[in-house]
């Protein structure tokens, strides 16, 4: 009995001192890699706020900065999947290597799905943005609500890509999102058919009312004298001698009107 667990102990020894080089150099690997995947996380870090901080300079605060420690993340374990995987290799274990070479296979469509919702996050806010900005300055009020839904649009749009990317049949979500859109239009069309003719003829007239008049400015227009103290998306407020004067704008394409003092 003495002599069987001598003999295993010695064979335990011998498994392990011809094991020990491969444990070592594991290890090694191990570091080494954590260490590489710790500076790329870092640089990846400082890349995205730096890349913040240039497109803030140029457009309106859209902060991407937040997400800097999840893209830095995804490197990380990126780079620590691989070190996993050539870890199991020089270990011989077989199975865990296929195992995770099958998920590192898979793992550039995940982190292309992720870049690709990223982007249009991104993008969709400064769409928003732009948008909301260009109806504040010709006076259209429902400017921020436009700009969300063409955010969310796009953003929807991303997901549906990526989710086709990560090889994810979506047909049917397609066919929802096309009819849903078609389905939105169709109602706007409707809407501006049946009763928006009179504020789209106005709208449009404020584009020619702001290009000749701006607010301060002393018109006269019909029997209306008076000071320009705001130009809306529909509609001309004059304050007069006797209060203020709402004219619709497209009456600016209708009627005589004066510029009596510039401001």
């Amino acid at each position: 009995m003495i002599d069987e667990l001598y003999k295993t102990a010695i064979s335990l020894k011998n498994q392990l001192m011809e094991l020990l080089p491969e444990l070592l150099l594991a290890l090694f690997v191990l570091i080494l890699g954590y260490l590489f995947a710790r500076v790329v996380k870092y640089l990846i870090v400082r890349l995205v706020r730096y890349t913040n901080r240039i497109i803030n300079q140029k457009f309106e605060q859209i902060n991407i900065e937040q997400s800097a420690p999840y893209i830095g993340m995804g490197f990380f374990w990126f780079i620590m999947l691989a070190t996993f995987i050539l870890i199991t290799d020089l270990l011989g274990l077989t199975v865990f290597t296929q195992g995770l070479e099958t998920i590192f296979i898979y793992t550039p469509n995940i982190l292309a799905a992720t870049v690709i919702v990223f982007v249009a996050m991104v993008f969709g806010k400064f769409i928003a943005k732009t948008i909301a900005t260009i109806a504040t300055q010709i006076g259209f009020r429902y400017g921020n609500s436009l700009g969300k839904i063409t955010q969310y649009l796009i953003i929807f749009s991303a997901i549906i890509i990526a989710i086709d990317q990560l090889g994810i049949e979506v047909t049917f979500l397609i066919q929802m999102m096309n009819i849903t859109m078609a389905a939105v239009f169709f109602a706007a069309a409707f809407a501006f058919g049946l009763g928006a003719k009179t504020s789209v003829s106005n709208i449009l007239a404020s584009f020619y009312v702001r290009k000749i008049f701006k607010e301060g400015d002393s018109i006269r227009i019909g029997d209306v004298e008076g000071v320009i103290a705001r130009i809306d998306a529909t509609v001309v407020k004059v304050d007069t001698d006797t209060g203020q004067f709402f004219i619709p704008a497209k009456s600016f394409n209708e009627m005589q009107s004066v510029l009596i003092k510039k401001q």
